[in-house]
């Protein structure tokens, strides 16, 4: 009976979250997401903690969804469109965000730290929770700052050897604050989504560094002195419907929400092809 009760309480509890994972049909006519062309290298998702690391905690709550050892959505991240969350740099350490946190897609890659003292199986240490998704329902409807995590990162707040016991408690009361990304080893990069073509062209920014969020995107054909603003299609993946066919090399100008600008000279090649990852030489100063 315990052995039974305990797979019942798991099963309940990974239905208390309600990450969004996002089907082929959300993703529009241009086709499905093609796998990411470049390997993940071996460097770890860190984030720059401030002088002060008691200060900017501010309350909110945890679920997660799926099994207890699973990584979220395959391939394609959900909401925001990242690819394989469950290798470096991401390590399974993403989170659905409610809609304070997802912000309409613009919170996407948006770092968090997280910790949990509320329940006596959490270990109170921090972890680094990445946005990857969007939470409707559930515990995000009922709060106003929720997470509702992988299975793997909600384990994570866990004691050492207590991660599946404390799935059972459900939902927790965390504790976290909004910190600068920092992709160590990575420069800005932009996948190219399939179904681009010379008269449209969409992509993924991956690995970018400090606040992770984005308000605008822009781009500069090599042939052109104007920057165009791109539409953001859902999530992290920005797209340009052209009048013309697109002359490469691309530039890509990036703006934050807080009003930061990055300009990548010459971001995408001429001769680009879709599902490729294009990785620059530089990123956000963090």
């Amino acid at each position: 009976m315990a052995l039974s009760h305990s797979i019942i309480l798991l099963s309940i509890c990974s239905l208390l979250g309600a990450c969004v994972a996002m089907s082929s049909s959300h993703h529009g006519i241009h086709g499905h997401h093609g796998h990411h062309a470049r390997r993940h290298g071996v460097h770890r998702h860190r984030a720059i903690q401030g002088r002060n690391d008691t200060l900017g905690w501010l309350s909110g709550s945890a679920t997660f969804y799926g099994p207890p050892t699973a990584s979220g959505p395959l391939d394609n991240g959900g909401a925001c469109g990242f690819k394989n969350i469950n290798l470096p740099p991401f390590n399974s350490l993403t989170s659905c965000g409610s809609k304070a946190l997802f912000k309409g897609g613009k919170g996407c890659g948006s770092c968090y730290l997280v910790k949990c003292t509320s329940h006596p199986l959490c270990s109170g240490q921090t972890k680094l929770i990445t946005i990857t998704d969007e939470c409707l329902y559930g515990g995000c409807a009922d709060a106003t700052y929720h997470f509702d995590m992988s299975g793997i990162a909600f384990g994570s707040l866990a004691l050492p050897g207590k991660e599946l016991p404390l799935h059972s408690a459900g939902k927790l009361a965390i504790l976290f604050k909004r910190v600068p990304c920092d992709y160590k080893g990575h420069n800005v990069a932009f996948h190219i989504e399939a179904g681009s073509n010379p008269a449209y062209l969409a992509f993924l920014i991956e690995y970018q560094n400090g606040e992770g969020d984005l308000s605008n995107v822009e781009l500069k054909e090599a042939s052109s002195a104007t920057w165009v603003p791109l539409k953001q299609s859902w999530g992290k993946i920005w797209r340009l419907d052209s009048s013309h066919p697109l002359q490469g090399p691309f530039s890509v100008r990036l703006t934050t929400l807080s009003g930061k600008s990055l300009v990548v000279n010459n971001a995408i090649p001429a001769d680009w092809k879709p599902k490729k990852v294009y990785e620059s030489n530089v990123n956000f100063k963090i």
